[in-house]
């Protein structure tokens, strides 16, 4: 199975985050960008990758110690960002700012956690939530555009528990599936 480590969000975030998209998605043109499903949109800590039972028993127990005392915590949403450039954009997404230093030390923590439970991964974090994958070449002044309607657009998201994620590529895109959780204090 191949496993990522994230925290989801409440469903007034997540109608946030789906109306940046729409306005996105209305200026971006036809067929240019594979837009993400709200119910997919999540906040990834770490990809782990193809994983066996003991992989997973190690991510849990990772989990575990790295989020040990951890309290929850307020995240809110940014503007508008793109990886790997604004010239040759491949992800879209939005940014979060207020709890940035939180969640940058929450994703270093549990880090930590997982390599101390033997787990090798991407060890690369920036708060952000994915809300498309271009395709192809966007307008001109799409990004100016987009990036101010979404901060426009400020949203709060409690982070109050972490999860441990499978995801099942198919046809129609990933297929998520939570296979553990841990609450924040």
């Amino acid at each position: 199975m191949r496993l990522f480590v994230a925290s989801s969000f409440g469903p007034d975030f997540t109608r946030n985050l789906k109306a940046i998209a729409d306005y996105a998605r209305d200026n971006a043109g036809r067929d240019t960008v594979k837009w993400v499903q709200p119910a997919q949109f999540h906040l990834t800590y770490a990809f782990l990758g193809e994983a066996d039972g003991a992989a997973l028993a190690a991510a849990k127990k990772g989990l575990d110690a790295g989020l040990e005392g951890v309290v929850s915590f307020k995240a809110v949403s940014g503007g508008l960002g793109v990886f790997p450039s604004a010239r040759h954009p491949s992800v879209l997404w939005v940014g979060l700012g207020e709890g940035a230093a939180e969640l940058r030390e929450l994703a270093r923590r549990l880090a930590e956690g997982l390599k101390g439970a033997g787990l090798v991964f991407e060890d690369r974090f920036e708060p952000h939530v994915t809300i498309g994958r271009v395709k192809r070449p966007l307008p001109e002044n799409f990004f100016r555009r987009a990036a101010d309607y979404a901060a426009s657009r400020k949203a709060a998201a409690e982070i109050a528990s972490v999860e441990l994620m499978e995801s099942r590529l198919t046809p129609e895109g990933p297929v998520y599936r939570q296979v553990y959780s841990k609450r924040l204090l």
